[in-house]
């Protein structure tokens, strides 16, 4: 099978056959453990491979399933964008699988939780992978049930049940909008497939869907609009962010530091997809100014969301509560950034959501370390841990100032990016920018203060977790060598990914390529 097609399926096969497979072991934990890791392990192998062939081709990668070509089939259509955040989706997805065995050797089932973790990733791996509209409402569906399957995964807490109810209410919400928006769209254009729908917004034409049904202003403004609120509910951006603080506190650290890290970039890069893709380049007339509007409301709720949760994660004592908001506070820069539509923006936010996904996953397993000896999430409760574990601390200092901005650190770099693009938008937008980050500053470091030089009320003797902190030090490491590349990786990796994004047309040509079996001047 083709390499595109069979990324996804092998950790969805894995998650299927893993139930059967628990019961032929008796449960034992460390095979299962071997069996996660053999699943997440070769999905990373498919992943770099996939990587690899992506980045040394000028077009972007054609997968048709069952041999049925766009618009008529379903297409995977694999971008350097697509390619990239793939890639670093499967390095997360693997290295978190390792620590999550001792984090939760002694609570729940670990076969479940290794099955919905395996079907979490196939969901995020279609959603990146896929170049159909009704395609990527399945993977997200893919992905948002097993999400929240693993937030209850404390079954008898009633934090944790109470959380995932409320994330799988507001979730179902976001995806039934989402699939009100496609039924728009098809009724309109006849068609899902991203390039062709982008062919008939730009008057190209491509076989079989060629003609609108509809007033195409009309109806791209309702789809977007449908479309852009559920997507603005996946990536809890203000106000569809309330399921977010509680739904990452009650879930386990490692569930957390996907949630934080990888999920809520579902909504991003389908935002980034539609008004890239779809409706990307100079639209005039009413669809272009359905589209600036779309984009002009994007950026402001992206603004609202960045100075919230600065301000919020400056009022709570659950460290894993104060984190969930600093989620809040980078989902909406990436809001900002993909709504403004620039060149720029869609650079600073494709760097941003790489060194957001390393850094906020280093500081949800930094904090686990932590809670996990304690037994709490209290801030107070986890005062002079840090003295006693000294990897994980440094872990936690890097992610912590990492965060924030501060030089020589990745996310110092995307910042500098999205500065620069705010700037050529609105001052206002950069000056948002820098404030909610001095305000997040106090936040971080209270926390850092208090774990590593906070005094106790009583000793514990607590003994660091070898294998959970040791992934926490390889992801600080990531983050270190992420900034101190920054300007290679900038420009020989996410300058290309974003160029391809933005030529629309190559995304065009390379499905009607596939479709009509012709290479096209």
């Amino acid at each position: 099978m083709n390499v595109i097609g069979l990324t996804p399926i092998i950790p969805i096969v894995f998650a299927f056959a893993l139930p059967l497979t628990s019961i032929l072991v008796k449960g034992n934990k460390k095979i299962i453990q071997a069996y996660a890791l053999l699943g997440t392990g070769l999905t990373l192998l498919a992943t770099c491979k996939l990587f690899r062939i992506t980045y040394a081709t000028e077009k972007p990668l054609i997968y048709t399933f069952g041999g049925w070509n766009a618009p008529v089939g379903i297409i995977y259509e694999v971008d350097k964008m697509s390619a990239l955040l793939a890639l670093v989706t499967a390095v997360l997805m693997f290295l978190i699988a390792i620590y999550s065995y001792q984090y939760l050797e002694r609570e729940g089932s670990l076969e479940w939780y290794y099955t919905l973790y395996l079907g979490l990733e196939a969901g995020l791996l279609g959603v990146l992978l896929t170049g159909d509209a009704f395609n990527l409402f399945v993977m997200i569906e893919v992905t948002s049930i097993a999400a929240y399957a693993l937030v209850m995964y404390y079954k008898d807490r009633g934090d944790s049940i109470c959380a995932g109810l409320k994330y799988a209410f507001i979730g179902a919400v976001g995806t039934t909008i989402y699939f009100l928006a496609l039924g728009v769209i098809y009724y309109a254009f006849g068609t899902l497939n991203m390039a062709n729908l982008s062919a008939i917004i730009h008057g190209i034409n491509f076989p079989i869907a060629t003609e609108t049904y509809y007033n195409i202003a009309v109806a791209s403004g309702i789809a977007l609009a449908l479309a852009s609120w559920a997507f603005l509910i996946k990536a809890a951006i203000v106000p569809n962010h309330f399921w977010l603080p509680e739904a990452h506190p009650a879930a386990p650290s490692p569930v957390s530091a996907i949630l934080s890290g990888l999920v809520v970039n579902v909504g991003i890069y389908s935002l980034a997809r539609f008004l890239y893709t779809i409706y990307g380049g100079q639209l005039s007339g009413q669809l272009g100014d359905v589209v600036h509007l779309i984009g002009t409301i994007i950026i402001t709720l992206g603004a609202v969301s960045a100075l919230f949760g600065a301000l919020m994660m400056n009022v709570q004592r659950d460290v894993k509560k104060l984190i969930a908001y600093s989620t809040i506070m980078h989902m909406g820069y990436l809001a900002m950034a993909v709504g403004i539509g620039t060149q720029l923006a869609l650079q600073a936010a494709v760097f941003h959501m790489v060194n957001h996904a390393v850094t906020k996953a280093l500081l949800f397993l930094a904090v686990g370390v932590f809670v996990h000896a304690a037994g709490s999430r209290n801030i107070n409760d986890l005062a002079g841990l840090g003295r006693k574990m000294p990897l994980a601390t440094f872990s936690l200092a890097i992610a912590s100032l990492g965060l924030v901005g501060i030089p020589p650190l990745n996310i110092f770099f995307s910042k500098l990016l999205l500065f620069n693009a705010f700037m050529e938008k609105s001052f206002v937008l950069a000056l948002i920018l820098v404030l909610s980050s001095i305000i997040a500053l106090v936040a971080y470091v209270k926390v850092l203060y208090e774990i590593w030089l906070g005094k106790r009320t009583e000793e514990v003797n607590v003994k660091e977790p070898m294998s959970m902190s040791i992934i926490c030090l390889l992801l600080a490491i990531v983050s270190i060598a992420l900034g101190l590349l920054a300007p290679y990786i900038i420009e020989h990796y996410i300058n290309l990914a974003v160029n391809q994004t933005m030529d629309y047309e190559l995304y065009i040509k390379a499905a009607l390529e596939s479709a009509t079996k012709l290479k096209l001047p």
